[in-house]
């Protein structure tokens, strides 16, 4: 007797994944590290990048992200950000985002005229074909919410006549979300932000795959970029600003990228259930469940060889 098997929790189609990200860049240089992944990775075809999203308030994760998308020839990659002020700004959260947005070329070196991350969201998704385009989500979890609670354009034939929660259950195909600790714990993203984590767990209408704070701290990357990477590569500077002595980072941005182009294997098991969010603290809990909307990622294949994998994609050169 034979028994069926399982679909994938996540499922590739054919040809390039269309992904938007939405990144926290500047306080923690693994995030340029996932831009650097991911233009590898659509430079192989296996994704195209819709837009990119800042999700804090510095001026200048906009202008960064630009200039790193400038240097793999992707300059007109739509970027936006988070137009609520005071949310993770001056030091420790700008580390590199600046010397970066104010010392490459890019749209926003001023951090002036960026558009809205919420706005922007509604007009590619409304753009967008059904059901297609894969969010990655690499730092707290705001500019998803404010999508969620975003009301219908009034002006309806500029963008659409539905609200943002419509908007992401008709267009989004699947939601990956570097945040949690598994099975249970708790982690920065999160904690930077608990009452937005604890809302999109709660009323994302889409399924969703955690890549936890224990996935990527078990890879180590960095070096390989540091040491071959020229010197006006703004992520071997993004990289070198933040490191300073220290020879790498946890990859734990990269690896939600490596799953939103490539699916889980061979690289990880998956975990089906439920993630419960406290909007006080932002720490999580997990429900199993074989059948649950949401998922994360387990260690199958062994993290040093992943990290080689992930070391040859930052090192590629546009």
């Amino acid at each position: 007797m034979t028994t069926e098997a399982k679909p994938a929790f996540y499922m590739l189609a054919e040809g390039p994944v269309p992904i938007i990200l939405d990144t926290d860049i500047g306080p923690d240089c693994d995030d340029a590290g996932a831009v650097a992944v991911l233009h590898a990775l659509q430079s192989e075809g296996q994704l195209r990048t819709v837009g990119m999203m800042h999700n804090t308030s510095s001026p200048w994760g906009a202008g960064c992200l630009d200039a790193i998308n400038v240097y793999y020839g992707r300059g007109d990659i739509p970027v936006g950000t988070l137009e609520a002020p005071g949310f993770l700004v001056g030091e420790p959260y700008e580390k590199y985002n600046r010397i970066i947005a104010t010392s490459c070329h890019n749209r926003y070196p001023e951090g002036r005229s960026v558009p809205d991350a919420t706005s922007l969201y509604r007009q590619l998704l409304a753009e967008a074909e059904d059901g297609s385009v894969v969010i990655v989500a690499i730092g707290p979890l705001i500019n998803l919410m404010h999508l969620l609670l975003a009301d219908a354009d009034p002006e309806a034939d500029a963008v659409s006549r539905l609200t943002g929660a419509e908007l992401a259950a008709l267009k989004v195909k699947h939601l990956i979300v570097m945040g949690g600790h598994f099975p249970a714990g708790k982690e920065w993203n999160f904690e930077m932000h608990p009452g937005s984590a604890a809302y999109v767990c709660a009323n994302w209408p889409t399924s969703i795959t955690f890549t936890g704070y224990e996935i990527g701290a078990a890879i180590p990357t960095g070096a390989r970029l540091l040491a071959e990477a020229p010197d006006e590569h703004p992520v071997r500077r993004s990289y070198a600003a933040h490191l300073g002595e220290e020879p790498t980072r946890p990859s734990w941005d990269l690896t939600g990228v490596l799953y939103a182009a490539r699916g889980a294997a061979p690289y990880w098991d998956i975990v089906r259930g439920r993630i419960i969010v406290d909007p006080e603290s932002g720490a999580n809990g997990w429900v199993d469940d074989p059948s649950g909307p949401h998922a994360y990622l387990v260690e199958k294949q062994a993290p040093a060889s992943i990290a080689e994998l992930l070391e040859e994609l930052l090192v590629r050169e546009p």
